[in-house]
């Protein structure tokens, strides 16, 4: 399950930066909207270097874990 969860925030990762590219463009940024977003973005990355240790430790192949259809649909 881990490889799918991994998945997901691979994914996760691509929208939020779209996210990031909008806010950018659209606000003024006086509510710092570039910054939660850019903490969040930190966040994943700290969940994706978690993973990669786990998977490590189970001797699990990140690369080689195929999306369940569940995980498809939802990302």
């Amino acid at each position: 399950m881990q490889g799918q969860d991994y998945i997901f925030v691979r994914e996760f990762v691509a929208f939020a930066a779209s996210v990031l590219i909008k806010a950018w463009k659209e606000s003024d940024d006086s509510e710092g909207d570039t910054e939660v977003i850019l903490g969040g973005m930190a966040g994943l990355h700290d969940e994706i270097a978690w993973f990669k240790k786990e998977a490590s430790k189970w001797g699990v192949e990140l690369s080689e874990t195929v999306p369940q259809k569940a995980n498809q649909v939802y990302c």
